[in-house]
C-alpha cells in the first residue's frame, strides 16, 4: 500500500500484513524480545523486497545528510527534483526534503544526548544554519524546544 494513502491514519497491521500474525508479540512481556521479534519481521521483509532502491538512499542520507539537497539527491539518482518527489511520496508519504530534515534532526537528537559537545557544534555539524533554525525544526518536528525534550529525555 502506497504510504501517502495511509500517512496520519490508524490502520490495523492485520489489513496491510495478510500472511503475518504480530499477536503473539503482544503476548510477550519483555520489550527487548518485542523489538527483536519487529526487528526479524522487519528484516526479513526487506530481505524479499525489490525496491532497494529506497533502503539505498536511506542509508545514503544517514551516511552524511549535512552536504545533501534535495537537487544534489535527485541528481545522485538520476531523477528530477519533481519526480523524487513523487516517488517520496507514494513510497514514504513525505517529501524528501522533509525526510532530510528528520535524518538531520536524528542525527543531532543522537549527538546530544549521546556525546558531550556544545550544541552550536551540533547544530553546525548537522547541516543546520544556526542555533534558531535548529530550534525551529526541532519545535515542528516534536512541538517542544530542545530544553525541554532534553529534560524529558532525561527524567
Amino acid at each position: 500500500m502506497p504510504a501517502d494513502q495511509i500517512m496520519d491514519k490508524q490502520i490495523s497491521f492485520s489489513t496491510l500484513e495478510t500472511e503475518y500474525s504480530m499477536d503473539f508479540i503482544l503476548d510477550e512481556k519483555e520489550p527487548s524480545i518485542r523489538i527483536n521479534i519487529l526487528k526479524d519481521y522487519l528484516l526479513k521483509k526487506i530481505e524479499i523486497t525489490k525496491e532497494t532502491f529506497f533502503i539505498t538512499f536511506v542509508d545514503t542520507l544517514y551516511e552524511n545528510p549535512v552536504e545533501k539537497s534535495v537537487l544534489s539527491i535527485a541528481s545522485t539518482f538520476h531523477y528530477t527534483e519533481r519526480h523524487l518527489y513523487r516517488i517520496f511520496k507514494k513510497n514514504y508519504g513525505v517529501s524528501p526534503k522533509t525526510l532530510l530534515n528528520i535524518i538531520r534532526l536524528h542525527l543531532c537528537l543522537t549527538m546530544i544526548l549521546d556525546e558531550n559537545r556544545e550544541l552550536i557544534d551540533i547544530v553546525h555539524r548537522c547541516g543546520f544554519f544556526d542555533q534558531s533554525h535548529f530550534i525551529k525544526e526541532i519545535k515542528k518536528y516534536t512541538g517542544i524546544s530542545p530544553l525541554q525534550l532534553l529534560s524529558s529525555y532525561q527524567e
